[in-house]
């Protein structure tokens, strides 16, 4: 009993210095270091908790996703744990009352070896409101340029209604829903799919971050048509009162109007020509102006290229005064056209040399025609006809001539001559 308790006080520091000496080897041969590690993502969990009370969060700073995790641990512990290793999740049943979410991290190994872990943020902060939703009609638009020559149709999407649901007040900002198609130097039509844009009441792009949509992509269909200028031709009805005519001078604004269609359509199109009702000139002593649609005068498959014309022409008719001049045309300037077996035909000049024709027409008209220009034509059937004879006899007959006269001037009354007719 003296052995064990001799020298006690040698054995008690024996003891101390050993267990000194075993800690200082374990440390320095393993000693506690440290990782960081970035950008650690925090999962939620329970998160119904919130859904299932007709409320939407969302996750505010991006405090779901922690900046720096620092481990501390031995060395050889360290050295096994990678990024993957480290386990960090938020449990929305620890909703505070201020809406934060402690973060709890931990390690899917060696989690019992590890000294300390320290977080740069430890809580989740959320923003937590009423789930509001809302339907919109989808309109579809386009930017840029086509090809000279073409112009968009019609554009169409193959659904035209969107439905959104998120945070009330982000919801209660979106005012329409639309998709873009960009159309630079497309010549033919176009089908894409393209993603859908919320807008506020300004226009203004809203983001989705937070927003379910039922559809993101939309198919739209581009029709494109080729356009040219084409002139528009007026069918004028009527006649413009005694003493009176036409001049042939219809000014219309516009002259000339821009179609659109396919291709194959429009390249048979040379003009548009309008046959109203409205142009009716009976009587008028004056120009005469109306206003016509000429869209109802489109041919199948053409369209107006200009959005802005909505078809009216204004359209001014000229007339003017008739005026009257009397010529003496030579009986040799009159020849007889047509001839019968047998007989010998020719106009009789024995009685007179000349013939009155007093000719009818606007000024301008008038003043082109030469006496020595005027010529005319006895038909013979004619003769037959207009002296009752079943069958041409010798005799002298009465015989209406024929006048080959310029445009725009007319005869004002029939003029006759004798037609002689011999057995040859």
């Amino acid at each position: 009993m003296k052995r064990l308790t001799a020298n006690w006080g040698l054995k008690l520091a024996s003891i101390l210095f050993a267990a000194i000496v075993w800690f200082l080897v374990t440390n320095i041969n393993d000693p506690v270091t440290s990782v960081r590690y970035t950008n650690i993502p925090v999962a939620l969990k329970n998160t119904n908790l919130i859904t299932d009370q007709g409320q939407v969060y969302s996750i505010l700073d991006d405090s779901a996703n922690i900046s720096s995790v620092t481990i501390y641990a031995p060395r050889t512990v360290i050295d096994s744990l990678s990024q993957n290793n480290i386990v960090a999740y938020a449990d929305f049943q620890d909703l505070s009352s201020l809406n934060t979410v402690t973060i709890n991290v931990s390690t899917n190994k060696y989690s019992d070896k590890i000294e300390n872990i320290v977080l740069s943020s430890d809580v989740v902060k959320l923003s937590i409101e009423r789930k509001a939703t809302k339907s919109l009609v989808l309109s579809a638009t386009t930017s840029g340029n086509l090809a000279d020559g073409y112009m968009i149709g019609d554009i169409s999407t193959e659904q035209n209604m969107l439905r959104i649901s998120g945070p009330e007040s982000v919801i209660n900002t979106i005012e329409s829903a639309v998709v873009d198609v960009d159309v630079t130097g497309f010549t033919s039509n176009i089908g894409t799919d393209a993603d859908i844009i919320l807008l506020d009441a300004d226009g203004n792009q809203v983001s989705t971050a937070q927003i379910e949509m039922n559809i993101k992509t939309v198919r739209v269909n581009v029709v494109i048509y080729e356009t040219k200028y084409v002139p528009v031709n007026y069918v004028v009805q009527g006649e413009p009162a005694s003493g009176y005519a036409m001049t042939g001078q219809i000014d219309s604004t516009p002259s000339e109007v821009l179609i659109a269609g396919r291709s194959s359509v429009i390249s048979s199109v040379s003009e548009i020509t309008v046959d109203d009702s409205a142009l009716d000139v009976s009587g008028m002593s004056s120009n005469y102006s109306a206003t016509v649609d000429i869209s109802k005068y489109l041919p199948s498959g053409v369209s107006f290229g200009d959005k802005d014309f909505n078809g009216v022409c204004t359209v001014v008719v000229h007339i003017d005064n008739v005026e009257e001049e009397t010529f003496d045309v030579d009986i040799d300037r009159i020849s007889v056209e047509g001839e019968v077996d047998g007989f010998k035909i020719s106009v009789d000049d024995t009685e007179y040399d000349t013939v009155s024709l007093t000719l009818q027409g606007l000024s301008d008209d008038i003043k082109k025609v030469k006496e020595s220009d005027i010529k005319g034509t006895v038909d013979v059937d004619s003769i037959v006809k207009q002296n009752n004879l079943d069958e041409l006899k010798p005799g002298t007959y009465s015989a209406e001539v024929t006048w080959e006269l310029p445009n725009g001037v007319t005869a004002k009354s029939k003029v006759s001559v004798y037609v002689t007719v011999e057995e040859k």
